[in-house]
């Protein structure tokens, strides 16, 4: 079993500016790691890519909804221990994510503090790491108008950060992010998990984490009727957020058949995830960010059994 101590966020973040990204002399391994959503339930996703990063495995393409996304976003740049460590420090600045922002803004998740002020002001974002990764990112978001998922792999990681903005657009507490043409919201309604996607690439090999436990049922969106008439210009993406819930249930019943089958392989949280959407509590969160540290070195002698050769 490795061994699942770990430095604190504080320890882990890199102070003083850029810093060499962590897949630096590493091999991308011909792996795909899908990454679901869930708002701060991310901080188990980030527990479980960072200890990706300490055991140097590097998935040559992340696809992420929602919260993966930007979870995805940190990996590929190779910035071990970013997403934990500006979750709980800045998850009470009503800036970050909070109804106040909402409010002020008409983001619950603050578009300008978040992703202008964090990465080029207050913690500066390695750009040029992501631009040199041997990985890429896929991001997934919601087309309001077709009520489809929305698939963008990027480019450039500033140029290309509105697709990350609409991945992580909450309905109803968010802007439309209009984009190369395109409305566009949190990609949950149309693929929260986009293993089929995934599959499509022709990649062999998939990596799942979700942010729900085994066992997990989605209920109805006890929001539909405000959901249906703030978005009736788009009827389409209602249809998709009113059966959100049996798409969700069928495919999270799907995984874990695939699971048992060989053909993915799925990290979840070991029993259910209590903290809220917008958690304002910072130890609650570090010990869902450990929660999934561990459970990623748990899983991780079977995950290498199951990557075989590709395992780089």
């Amino acid at each position: 079993m490795q061994e699942t101590s770990k430095p604190t966020p504080e320890q882990r973040v890199h102070e003083s500016g850029l810093h060499e990204p962590s897949y630096i002399g590493c091999e991308a391994s011909p792996v795909n790691l899908v990454l679901e959503g869930g708002a701060m339930r991310g901080q188990f996703t980030a527990g479980v890519l960072d200890f990706f990063m300490d055991q140097r495995f590097w998935a040559h393409h992340v696809i992420g909804t929602s919260a993966g996304a930007l979870n995805g976003y940190n990996y590929v740049a190779g910035e071990d221990g970013r997403t934990c460590y500006l979750n709980t420090k800045y998850c009470n600045d009503w800036r970050y994510l909070s109804m106040k922002s909402f409010v002020r803004t008409g983001n619950a998740f603050g578009v300008e503090f978040t992703f202008d002020t964090i990465p080029n002001e207050l913690e500066p974002f390695n750009y040029d790491a992501f631009k040199n990764s041997p990985m890429m990112l896929t991001t997934v978001a919601s087309n309001l108008e077709t009520g489809e998922a929305d698939y963008h792999t990027f480019t450039d990681p500033r140029a290309d950060i509105p697709y990350l903005i609409a991945s992580s657009a909450m309905p109803l507490v968010s802007k439309i992010v209009e984009h190369d043409g395109k409305k566009l919201l949190d990609g949950g309604p149309c693929d929260s998990v986009p293993i089929l996607y995934s599959l499509l690439t022709g990649t062999k090999k998939h990596i799942v984490v979700l942010t729900q436990h085994e066992g997990y049922t989605k209920e109805p969106n006890k929001l539909q009727a405000l959901a249906a008439r703030q978005y009736s210009e788009y009827p389409h993406f209602v249809d998709r957020m009113r059966f959100r819930h049996f798409e969700y249930n069928r495919l999270y019943r799907a995984l874990s058949r695939m699971h048992d089958e060989g053909s993915v392989f799925l990290i979840r949280p070991p029993e259910p995830v209590t903290i809220g959407s917008m958690e304002k509590d910072p130890d609650k969160l570090f010990a869902l960010y450990e929660q999934g540290y561990e459970t990623a070195a748990r899983a991780w002698p079977a995950l290498r059994a199951y990557l075989g050769d590709d395992l780089r």
